[in-house]
């Protein structure tokens, strides 16, 4: 499909993940306080590779800050979010999660027991080629494969 062409016109190496540092920056350029709580949820996501959803965040958040409020949580998550500092990610099937690697990458996701790992490629799709191209003003991209994870997949193995 897009990501593997033989060709590398349109093609790029991918850009280096975000530190703490560049991301409480972006906060500020976007006129975002960095509260205590803000701080907690954003180093949270910053530091794992797993791709929590809202609850999952409030847990591991309370044990740092025991008074702050899921909505709380949920109200920071929408602001980051909204300001493109972290991305949700919305499932018809399945809560949204959430993610602050905001480089390009693939999501792999199980359709058994909804674990997303990243997938980085040394190359991804360069936006202003496409452009270039197609005058296509590329917003946002998402990619993701569905499929079954080797956990999930060695479990059914050894029921059968």
């Amino acid at each position: 499909m897009l990501f593997w062409n033989h060709s590398t016109k349109g093609v790029r190496p991918i850009r280096r993940q975000a530190t703490r540092e560049d991301a409480f920056a972006r906060m500020r350029e976007k006129g975002l306080r960095i509260t205590a709580q803000r701080k907690a949820v954003l180093t949270y996501l910053l530091s794992t590779e797993e791709h929590p959803s809202a609850q999952h965040v409030y847990q591991h958040v309370r044990k740092a800050l025991p008074r702050i409020a899921l909505s709380t949580v949920y109200g920071i998550l929408a602001d980051l979010s909204r300001n493109n500092i972290i991305r949700t990610l919305e499932f018809n099937e399945m809560e949204n999660r959430y993610e602050a690697h905001m480089t390009q990458h693939i999501n792999l996701v199980c359709l058994r027991c909804g674990k997303i790992r990243d997938y980085r490629t040394a190359y991804t799709l360069d936006v202003e080629v496409i452009k270039e191209e197609t005058a296509f003003r590329t917003l946002q991209s998402r990619f993701e494969l569905y499929g079954i994870c080797q956990a999930c997949d060695t479990a059914t193995q050894k029921e059968s």
